[in-house]
């Protein structure tokens, strides 16, 4: 078995840049995995210069692992962290193989040409998935932590839409009614699909224009121009136009943008990036919600997925689950020991922590409802 390892996305070969896209599409792996959007992420966010991408072959199997070395800390502690290039934001991530991912990942690990590390790091990978299997099954970890990742809703799509939407609770059929009614009376002028590269413009201005109206401007977690989040869209939303997997919608009222719905489209599984709508029409993101919907099941997709965590706008469409974790593999030896101890004590305690918010919340619920 041989790694090579190859420094930076921009200097990365024709060849394992072809491989590493291969390997994504016949996998069936979820497309923001792909070097073209994975590498719109890390360039958004400065990290394209000093991501590494390692190739592992031998015989049937063949691995792409794009990875950084990072400083981080764990309760003051410094150590070097060896992290998957896809925990800065992807949707369930893995490690990319075909054949054996646990003797690709093991040769990986003990390459002579990888720095020195202390936690091997993979986040929000797919509970139960090959990348969470076969970091359990690797001989080659003082210990592994575990920690609950986002629990992603979502519905397959095995019938058309008035079926499907028969199934809904009675409360959510009447709600699409509400909505189409209430943006009619508030002057609805048109829902806007975009498709294509000469949409992709005015798509983003008219996302960032609903951005800084909507609740997330004031929460402070709205895409704002110049920040890094509004440059991976900058570059993303071409690439998904250019390969016929943009699929969005804006919602007029009076002729101006007040809602939209962002998805991407890739081998029948359609994913939700991000929906919003301006704080004073909450009415108006229920609709492009039901309508990106409905276009899924036009389209004949197999499945809607509402990506992200759980959330009631996502959960009363929704039928599964889908649970992530984070996983923290620390090297062998007495450090690595050491610093598995530390984290579980550390774990611990952010349980204890969130569990003890929970049950205020829950308090302060019961508390209102009485």
């Amino acid at each position: 078995m041989t790694v090579e390892i190859h420094e930076g996305l921009g200097s990365l070969p024709t060849d394992v840049r072809e491989l590493w896209a291969g390997l994504v599409t016949s996998g069936g792996y979820n497309p923001s995995l792909h070097p073209s959007w994975l590498g719109s992420t890390l360039t958004a966010w400065g990290l394209s210069r000093s991501t590494r991408v390692a190739v592992v072959r031998q015989a049937d199997t063949v691995a792409v692992i794009p990875f950084l070395i990072r400083r981080r800390t764990l309760m003051g502690l410094p150590l070097h962290a060896l992290e998957l290039a896809s925990n800065v934001f992807c949707y369930h991530a893995e490690i990319i193989c075909s054949g054996s991912l646990e003797a690709a990942l093991a040769e990986f690990l003990r390459d002579r040409n990888l720095p020195s590390w202390d936690v091997f790091r993979a986040d929000n990978v797919v509970s139960g998935g090959p990348t969470q299997q076969a970091m359990r099954a690797v001989n080659m970890f003082a210990g592994i932590s575990s920690r609950a990742g986002e629990r992603s809703p979502y519905t397959l799509i095995d019938r058309d839409w008035t079926a499907y939407l028969a199934t809904r609770a009675k409360k959510v059929r009447a709600n699409v009614l509400r909505s189409q009614r209430m943006m009619k009376e508030a002057g609805e002028t048109g829902m806007i699909w975009f498709e294509s590269n000469s949409d992709v413009r005015r798509l983003l201005d008219d996302m960032l224009q609903i951005e800084t109206r909507s609740w997330k401007a004031d929460a402070g977690v709205a895409i704002i121009a110049g920040t890094p989040q509004c440059e991976y869209y900058q570059q993303l939303l071409p690439w998904l136009a250019d390969i016929g997997a943009l699929v969005a919608n804006v919602l007029y009222i009076k002729e101006q943008p007040c809602a939209y719905t962002l998805c991407a489209a890739w081998q029948g599984w359609i994913g939700q990036l991000k929906t919003s709508f301006v704080a004073e029409l909450r009415d108006a993101g229920s609709r492009v919600m039901h309508c990106s919907l409905e276009r899924a099941f036009q389209r004949g997709g197999r499945e809607y997925d509402f990506l992200g965590d759980v959330a009631p706008h996502k959960t009363r469409w929704a039928d599964s689950i889908r649970p992530h974790e984070d996983l923290w593999a620390f090297s062998k030896g007495l450090r690595g020991r050491l610093l598995a101890r530390l984290k579980t004590f550390a774990d611990r305690r952010y349980e204890r922590r969130r569990q003890a918010q929970a049950a205020a919340a829950q308090q302060a619920e019961q508390g209102e409802s009485s």
